[in-house]
């Protein structure tokens, strides 16, 4: 199994963008178990931690996984072979005889329900509430699994309250956050415990208040001695704990372990390093940084690190079996979820409700499949084991019903409360119930009911949550174990008693449940206990009466009750006689009831009631229906008209349907007399106006009943308060007061509504109502029409003539919606189509009464301009024009009123006229105020004509409509069809909109009937057009012309976000996506209704848009596409969109036209201009998610094989951006293709081209989550044979990308003149992966290793085969081109000779030598197959290189390009290349920002921009150095270490000469360390005084002088340490005195005595056997010759002096030495390497670092010393490495001097840090593809997880602030998060309704 897909599929569980892609991921885990038995436990060890996520998704899915995993292992029965058969757990016997066995000793420790004590759980339990104080979780924080585990157990009893008062004050310590502790489980249970006092807080607080199971009403108050206004008491006492908390790191977050691998014993533990000293994460010191690190002290604060550095573990970790798996488990000797279930069963009780709902969750999976085997043990007979399964199940019953008992936790959701903890533990006791022998089920229905009743529990009050426990576990128990309420009656009994008892407690949610208790059971409840329905119904009716409070959440399911047992015949027949022998029991009087409810406060209850009438609507029978009259269907109209819910009001619509339906069906002619007195109320509701926002027009409320049929009074403003108390004066409450007297809310829900006040209900959901109630009177028109009664038309008709806007609209629309139910014969009344055509014929009203308002508003402001010239202007009054006082649409205006005309004259005309009047004077006095009264008269006269348009342009189309739908259009129809799409263009109301839109689509009917193909084409050109304004779906295309390059996805992003003028632009891409919306309805209603015959009914449709994209994309583009006067280029874009618009909608008869056009539209992925480009990808998108099948075999075969066209970047650019979209439009629908994408999306990542590569990556970021799901999904019918073995290639080809065993080996098809070493094959290997997935890579190995010879290989062999695929198909995007190597000047001539030996079919190029000579060769760069030039050359000529296109770019010594902003490294950024290749032996040299650098040639954007790649890495890395870094800093820098390391690590590839030149001698590091002399201590001391307070000033300025000054100061430390005569010279200040005190005592500065190193150095050498004085009659050979010989390396020249005379020539005379530094010309430094090697007669050669420490080969030493060091360890590492590389025989040993307390002791430790960053980013994982983690390849690209996007516009990355206060126990203020933080993430209405419906529990629980 490959690990890599086990690890995505689990990650989403939490990463899953859907449910549906989480749910996936879950079935697919499962079956993984099932292909793969024996990985279970590791399977169970990877999901198991997602069940304490605080993603209410997460858990649930993780539960899914655990349950599909568990369902796929074999029941685990250990007694499988034995005679017995099994007992029949469900049967009714009444008794058992079970022989037990000896108890074994561990059942001692369960509970068990007969001896359970329910009264110390409820007194002295711990509450479990919704989290506990963060002290709770430092406690923990330090155990490990293990230890948390036996903990939490042996504290079960104590914090259940079995053991009495449970106390737990605070739970931790001081001591217990010391930054290194070593947290270890207390010999006895109990943590250590601090005092608690805060502020003067008393010594101690009773433990029931805090920490009781009682309700908060048995507590006894406590006053607290503090005074924090506006905090909880929760608040307060998290306050207290935080102050006493004094961690400073750590524990403020709960961390989810990974129990599939068991975690160390000890707290630290250190990570394997290829260094040699591993990252510092803590101090002993626990100073926090307190003590500043001292370059200048000479204190030495650690012991000298005298280790030998030799070889390092490189083997792998020995994997461990998981911490769920127990040994017993393993051995297959016990149940194998024992100790998983162990883990699960103390979470319940966890403080966290999360990780309570996921312990259960988790519980139910694991019951439901395998509770029969839990307990169950090898060894034990089956009577035994029998008993063992029962004590099991019996404890975990118990441990359930004490949470039942115990849980306080509940979410207030929507309107009513959902305890999603006891629900969660209602199902896993229902899991269970299924499991458990008739006795023990028997047992727990017995417990539930006394947790119901309670009344032998002991306690004072009832306590409300535990009764809600209690109903929720008999819920499920009725419904999982139905079978023994058909053996004993005396269940089903005491379930109805429950229920009753239920129905009538006090709180309102008990009720709820207990209602929903007998839904389930209600055909047994009827069959079985017929006798108490009567008494049932009674007691269901009256609470209906009883429920008053307009908060009763219960209502609803107390409804849904009724509606379901009214199903049942007989129920009804019980009513029926009850209605014998009382009349009040009558349908007639009992529906009734419900009325009150049809405007209760709570949306479910309204809903509710409206069912449960639908439910007696459908009820047949003499008598079920008396209640049906014209009451209860003005109540329901009223209802129409008053609610603002959308789904009630559908109900409210489908009720009146129905109602209207029955009194059809009796003759309406009955009804006639009770509808007519209901009738004009009714309309004249309806037809209400609607005001404006700041002028609402309250209804007449007399107009309106009550439920018992009495109208209201006008002035009463509360209907649905009377509705709510109508019939009682008692009943519920909400549990937030509990209280036993209650009063009834007076909450209006229909106050906004009544009084139209449109700011607050919106002036959408008034239109709704409105558009429902004329939906209704349509219906009631038809149905009374058509029993021939039409007095009603005269009324409705009259109201096409009213004065008030709305009512015009509603009259309209009535008489369309009933003309929509009328037949074509019915005959209309002739009055409707005349008023209809005067509305559109005649002038309209100069103003409505129902937006008076808003011209009273204009002329104020018109008003206040004329004052404005008055009073700032002083014109006189005379000149000013008159303003009538009173306004059209007044009550009592006249035709002079004022009107809309007279506000435009006077804001423009008159306004002209008098600025003409002023004189200068009165012009400067007044113009700046005259032109801010004009600009506010124009805005309130604008708006007000606006609005008024807005209006009229409604009714218009209204009555359009209505004629449309009458079939009464008129000879001349422009009128009708103008205002009919005047509506469709610019309507913004959707509902009305689409009203219009079906209108039109009915008008196009109407012509196409009448054989008029005139308008009809008129009409779809239009819709046509109209589809395509909205620039966000249509681009324009002259525009867009100009751009060929450019992926116009991307730039239309930005454009929106950049358009000058923000609110114009927005202004218009409203209005055009109105328009586009509602042509698209209409267009859609067309395709609708025509259905495969929709061409031949429009055959102008298909022409707009097939024509229009064949001549533009087929062949060549149009000539006149580019003439900006042409429309051409704007018709193909507009063809594509529509096209767009209109598939989704088309018949499946219309799908082979699609088919023939999705050939076109892939040419217009390849097309040239990026406008076309992008409309072809928007459009072949859309067809793909029509035509899948064929769209994605056209995509496949035709678009994605120009993904990797290297010549035309138009083809990579329309493949790449038809991916982009076809994934945001096919979403999951892609699962089954995206095996296609991921390869051709992932090598465009690195493109060349910007917007590729950009929109690649972005595109990768969505693909890459899918990918671990494509494998489970099945294959989609009609895929082709050809797709199918493509499919299965593309699969292949992602084994070996994501698990490297898969991986093939190389086999070069060219000849290379060399046998390569294994190591290197491997290379190979790894080059070509990279290659055959287009991605870049460093080859970082040792020097020596074979870089070249490699890079030779790949090479050669990507050119042969290029070559190979050209020949055989001619395709450009494989034809020959040239590959490019750039090196440093001096190993052009190595290239040269490398590529000859090895390969000499290449022809090469070197681009080197003066310009002329370059000149020269210049013409053949093409044609060439490697060109070789230096990094100078490619930055000087970077013209020459840049226009070519090249196959591989290979940087030599890449990391010469470290530096991003260099010249050279910005001009080769700037080169095009298929492949990417850097050559490196130090990728990483001083920091990793270098590695950036070169990433950033390869892969641009793969690490982020260099801003992000800082936050995330390098400034935590480079923090976590400062002595002064807290403990949390360098845990960070470890992490981003590790982190970048994971990043980087399948595109380096490092091997060291250790690991695979076994030829080759060790090499050993050795610290040779030495004292300062009295000399160099004196003048260190000196320095330290006088120069520190200057030095530390300078720290951390960026003064360039600043920065120069502590240069100096290191730079002067450094020679000290290495003799007094490189300070001490002639101008020195202590000069003149240090050489007389020198010369008194016969020394010298020169003198070695004062320069300890010089002595180390020649006692170094003596040692080695170098500088030994032999007698002089003895000479041999071997004498002559030293046995070893000796490298000296200084970093400076005047060093290397010191050693020459001072050592070499006085002490150590007869030792032979050569010297190379920067003095030896670079053509003689050669000729020195070979002397020294070729004669053993030199003993030392002595070497500048940055001369001899590159390129040279020196094994003749085996002795490497280093008198001095480099800030940079690479450049130390490169020159020990001139001797032990391949050719060494002897073994090297390296010698480092190092002198004690001071600067170099400081280098040195950065020396080890800066290795410990390289080998932590580049180690032994990179070291092949068997080890570099390929399989994470595709979560690298992964941006939605990266800095980029959790940066916020400052580009600082924000941390989470999770606690209200913070660590020393202060108010947060940063961010103002509210005090409810801490409650975390709670779920939705959906999940709840989802997971806690009882329907999907019983079928799973039946799986």
């Amino acid at each position: 199994m490959a690990s890599s897909r086990l690890d995505r599929l689990v990650t989403l569980l939490e990463k899953g963008s859907t449910p549906l892609i989480r749910n996936t991921a879950a079935q697919q885990l499962a079956d993984i178990q099932k292909q793969h038995p024996d990985e279970l436990f590791n399977l169970l060890g990877r999901v198991l931690p997602y069940l304490k996520a605080h993603s209410w998704d997460t858990r649930t899915a993780a539960a899914k996984a655990i349950g599909g995993i568990v369902s796929h292992v074999e029941q685990f029965d250990p007694n499988a072979d034995d005679a017995d058969p099994k007992l029949d757990r469900n049967g009714c016997n009444d008794e058992m005889e079970v022989k037990v066995e000896a108890p074994t000793p561990d059942s001692y420790e369960l509970l068990q329900l007969d001896t359970l004590d329910v009264s110390s759980i409820l007194q002295y339990g711990k509450k479990l509430l919704g989290s506990a104080g963060k002290e709770y979780e430092y406690s923990l924080a330090g155990l490990d699994a293990a230890q948390r585990l036996a903990y939490q157990k042996q504290s079960l009893t104590s914090r259940l309250g079995l053991g009495g008062e449970y106390i737990e004050d605070d739970l931790v310590n001081a001591n217990d956050f010391a930054a290194n502790s070593q947290h270890k489980l207390p010999s006895t249970p109990g943590l250590p415990r601090v005092d608690t006092s805060f502020k003067g807080r008393q010594a101690s607080i009773s433990s029931n208040n805090a920490y009781s199971a009682m309700s908060p009403m048995e507590s006894t108050p406590q006053t607290a001695t503090w005074d924090e206004s506006g905090l909880s008491k929760r608040q307060l006492n998290q306050l207290k704990r935080k102050s006493k908390s004094m961690a400073k790191t750590g524990g403020n977050k709960m961390r989810v372990v990974d129990l599939s691998v068991r975690k160390a014993s000890e707290a630290g533990q250190t990570p394997i390093s290829a260094a040699p000293y591993p990252v510092k994460l803590g101090s002993e010191d626990d100073t926090n940084g307190d003590k500043n690190p001292d370059y200048f002290s000479i204190k030495r604060e650690n012991e000298d690190d005298e280790s030998k550095v030799v070889s390092e573990f490189k083997g792998e970790v020995a994997p461990e079996k998981p911490m769920i798996q127990t040994d017993a488990e393993e051995q297959g000797l016990e149940w194998p979820f024992e100790r998983m279930c162990e883990f699960l069963t103390v979470d319940l009780f966890d403080p966290h409700w999360e990780l309570r709902h996921g312990a259960a969750m988790g519980l139910r999976e694991v019951i439901r499949v395998h509770g029969a085997g839990a307990g169950r043990k090898f060894g034990r007979s089956r009577t035994g084991n029998d008993e063992l399964n029962r004590k099991w199940l019996d404890d975990l019953a118990c441990r359930l019903l004490c949470v039942l008992m115990l849980d306080r936790f509940g979410d207030y959701v929507s309107d009513t409360v959902v305890a999603p903890i006891r629900e969660t533990v209602g199902q896993t006791l229902g899991a269970l119930l299924s499991q458990l022998p008739e006795v023990t089920a028997l047992s727990v229905y017995t417990f539930l009911k006394r947790m119901i009743t309670q009344n032998d529990l002991g306690i004072k009050h009832p306590i409300w949550e535990v009764c809600h426990g209690g109903m929720i576990g008999l819920k499920y128990f009725v419904a999982v174990r139905r079978d023994l309420l058909l053996c004993h009656d005396r269940i089903i009994d005491g379930v109805v008693d429950s229920v009753m008892k239920g129905l009538a407690h006090h709180d309102d949610d008990v009720r709820s449940v207990s209602a929903a208790t007998l839904i389930p059971i209600a055909e047994e409840l009827v069959q079985l206990n017929s006798e108490s329905l009567s008494n049932l119904i009674h007691v269901v009716w009256d609470c209906l009466s009883d429920l008053q409070d307009d908060l009763s959440a219960s209502t609803g399911a107390v409804m849904d009750l009724l509606a379901r047992l009214c199903t049942f015949p007989e129920v009804l027949q019980a009513m029926k006689s009850n209605a014998l022998h009382d009349p009040d029991s009558s349908f007639a009087m009992l529906v009734p009831r419900l009325y009150p409810f049809f405007r209760h406060t709570i949306t479910t209850v309204r809903s509710a009631v409206l069912r449960a009438l639908l439910t007696f609507l459908a009820l047949e029978g003499e008598g079920v229906t008396s209640w049906v009259g014209g009451k209860v269907a003005r109540l329901v109209f009223q209802n129409i008209v008053v609610e603002r819910d959308e789904g009630v009001l559908r109900l409210s619509l489908q009720v009146w349907t129905e109602l209207l339906r029955q009194m059809n069906s009796k003759g309406l002619v009955y009804f006639r007399d009770d509808l007519e007195s209901h009738l004009p109320p009714m309309i004249t509701i309806a037809m209400h106006p609607i005001g404006l926002a700041r002028s609402p027009i309250p209804m007449d409320l007399s107009l309106f009943i009550k439920p018992s049929g009495v109208p209201f009074a006008s002035h009463n403003l509360a209907p649905a308060r009377q509705y709510s108390s109508a019939h009682s004066s008692t009943g519920g409450k909400r549990k937030s007061e509990k209280k036993d007297d209650t009063t009834a809310s007076a909450h209006n829900v229909d106050g906004h509504m009544l009084h139209g006040e449109v700011e607050l209900v919106g002036l959408d959901t008034l239109i709704r109502s409105r558009i429902y109630a004329a939906r209704a009177l349509g219906l009631f028109s038809f149905y009374w029409h058509q029993n021939q009664f039409q007095e009603q038309w005269t009324g409705i008709a009259s109201y096409l003539t009213s004065r008030r806007a709305t009512t015009q609209f509603v009259a309209a629309m009535v008489i369309e919606e009933y003309a929509s139910h009328s037949e074509s014969k019915t005959v209309p009344p002739s009055v409707l189509s005349s008023k209809l055509l005067s509305v559109l014929e005649n002038d309209r009203p100069l103003w409505y009464t129902d937006i008076a308002s808003v011209l009273q508003a204009a002329r104020g402001q018109c008003h206040a301009m004329l004052d404005a010239f008055k009073s700032h202007a002083h014109v006189p009054s005379a000149k000013l024009p008159n303003i009538p006082p009173v306004c059209q649409g007044d009550v009592d205006a006249g035709p002079n009123a004022f009107s809309l005309a007279d506000a435009e004259r006077i804001v423009s005309d008159d306004f002209d006229r008098l600025m003409k009047l002023l004189t200068p004077a009165q012009r400067v006095t007044g113009v700046q105020f005259l032109a801010d009264a004009r600009e506010n008269a124009r805005i309130a006269v604008n708006e007000a004509k606006s609005i008024k348009e807005l209006r009229e342009m409604r009714i218009r189309a209204a009555a359009a409509s209505a004629l449309v739908a009458l079939r009464e259009i008129p000879k001349k129809p422009s009128l009708v069809i103008k205002n009919i799409m005047d509506s469709v263009k610019l309507e913004e109301n959707f509902e009305i909109q689409q009203r219009s839109s079906v209108a039109i689509a009915s008008l196009i009917d109407f012509y196409n009937a009448a054989g008029k193909r005139g308008p009809v084409e008129k009409i779809i050109g239009n819709l046509v057009k109209f589809c395509c304004v909205d620039t966000s779906e249509t681009p324009e295309f002259h525009p867009n012309a100009q751009l060929e390059q450019a992926i116009l996805s991307l730039r239309k992003e930005e454009d929106r976000k950049d358009h000058p003028d923000a609110a114009m632009f927005e202004r218009e891409a409203k209005e055009a996506r109105i328009m586009r919306r509602g042509s698209k309805r209409a267009l859609e209603n067309l395709a609708h209704k025509y259905g495969a015959s929709l061409f031949d009914r429009i055959p102008n449709l298909r022409s707009l848009i097939e024509t229009t994209i064949r001549n533009g994309l087929v062949g060549e583009l149009p000539n006149d596409i580019m003439d900006p006067e042409s429309q051409t280029g704007q018709d193909i874009v507009d063809g594509l969109s529509t096209l767009r618009a209109l598939a989704p909608t088309l018949d499946r008869g219309l799908h082979t036209w699609l088919v023939d056009l999705l050939p076109l539209v892939a040419n217009g992925l390849r097309n040239k201009l990026s406008v076309i480009r992008y409309s072809a990808a928007k459009c072949f998108a859309t067809l793909c998610s029509v035509i899948t099948v064929e769209g994605m075999t056209t995509l496949v075969e035709n678009v994605l094989p120009g993904i990797s066209n290297a010549v035309d970047v138009h083809h990579r650019q329309g493949a790449v951006e038809c991916i982009y979209h076809l994934m945001h439009v096919m979403e999951e629908g892609i699962l089954p293709y995206v095996i296609f994408l991921v390869v051709p999306v992932l090598g465009r990542m690195s493109d060349s081209n910007d917007d590729v590569r950009l929109l690649a990556t972005t595109s990768f970021a969505t693909l890459v989550k899918l990918v671990p799901l494509e494998a489970g999904i099945p294959d989609p019918p009609g895929l082709s044979e050809e797709l199918l073995q493509g499919r299965d290639r593309e699969r292949k080809f992602m084994a070996q990308m994501l698990d490297p065993k898969k991986v093939e080996a190389f086999e070069m098809p060219v000849s290379i003149q060399a046998e390569l070493r294994s190591y290197q094959q491997d290379g190979v290997n790894w080059l070509a992966f990279l290659n055959r997935y287009h991605l870049h890579g460093i080859l970082c190995d040792d020097m020596g290793l074979g870089k070249t010879l490699q890079t030779i290989c790949v090479v050669a062999s990507d050119h042969h085969m290029r070559a190979e695929e050209y020949a055989k198909t001619g395709a450009p995007d494989s034809r020959p081109l040239p590959s490019l190597i750039i090196c440093p000047p001096t190993l052009s001539g190595h290239w040269q000779q490398e590529i000859k030996q090895y390969a000499p079919f290449l022809s090469c190029v070197a681009y080197v030598g003066p310009p002329s000579e370059r000149n020269r060769r210049r013409d053949q760069l093409t044609g060439a197959d490697i060109v070789i030039t230096s990094y100078d050359i490619c930055r000087n000529d970077n013209e020459v290189f840049m226009p070519i296109n090249w196959n591989y770019c290979v940087l030599d010594e890449g990391h010469l390009i470290k530096n991003p902003k260099a010249k050279s490294t910005l001009a080769v950024k700037k080169l095009l290349s298929n492949h990417r290749l850097i050559l490196s032996g130090t990728p990483i040299q001083n920091n990793v920002l270098e590695l950036w650098s070169l990433f950033d040639f390869l892969m641009p954007g793969f690490l982020g921009t260099e801003k992000v790649f800082l936050d995330r890495f390098a400034k935590p890395i480079a923090a976590s150095r400062n002595a002064k870094s807290s403990s949390k800093e360098q845990e960070a820098g470890a992490l981003a270490i590790e982190a970048l390391h994971k990043q980087v690590l399948p595109f380096l590839l490092r091997r060291l000469k250790e690991e695979v030149l076994n030829d080759l001698p060790p090499k050993i590091l050795q610290n040779y360390y030495c004292d300062l002399s009295d000399l160099q201590k004196r003048l260190f001391d000196d320095f330290f005084k006088k120069e520190r307070k200057v030095v530390e000033s300078s720290v951390g300025s960026g003064d360039k002088e600043a920065k120069q000054h502590i240069f100096q100061a290191l730079q002067y430390m450094r020679k000290l340490c290495n003799s007094p005569s490189l300070v001490v010279k002639e101008g020195h200040k202590q000069y003149d005195a240090i050489q007389k005190q020198l010369a008194s005592s016969h020394s010298s500065l020169r003198d070695i005595a004062h320069a300890p190193k010089l002595t180390a150095l020649r006692d170094l050498l003596i040692d080695c056997g170098i500088g030994v004085t032999e007698d002089a009659g003895n000479i041999s050979a071997n004498n002559y010759v030293s046995q070893h010989r000796a490298l000296i390396f200084c970093q400076m020249k005047e060093m290397l002096d010191i050693v020459q005379n001072d050592v070499l020539r006085k002490l150590l005379p007869g030792v032979q030495f050569l010297r190379l530094d920067g003095s030896v010309e670079a053509t003689k430094r050669q000729n020195i390497v070979n002397q020294f090697n070729t004669d053993p007669s030199y003993d030392c050669l002595l070497l500048t670092t940055s001369v001899g420490g590159l390129g040279l080969n020196l094994t003749g030493a085996d002795t490497v010393i280093f008198v001095e060091h480099d800030w940079n360890p690479q450049k130390d590492i490169q020159a020990m490495d001139r001797a032990h590389r391949i050719g060494q025989k002897k073994v090297v040993n390296v010698y480092r001097l190092i002198t004690r307390g001071t600067l170099e002791e400081k280098i040195m430790g950065l020396q080890r840090f800066k290795i410990d960053v390289a080998s932590t980013v580049v180690n032994q994982q990179n070291a092949g593809l068997g080890t570099m983690e390929t399989d994470q390849i595709l979560d690298l690209f992964n941006l939605g997880e990266t800095a980029d996007g959790k940066a916020d516009q400052g580009g600082m990355i924000e941390g989470n602030e999770e606690d209200m206060v913070d660590i020393e126990g202060n108010v947060k203020e940063k961010g103002k998060k509210g005090w409810l933080d801490d409650l975390g993430e709670l779920s939705d209405e959906r999940q709840y309704q989802e997971d806690f419906n009882l329907d999907s529990f019983m079928q799973n629980l039946q799986k």
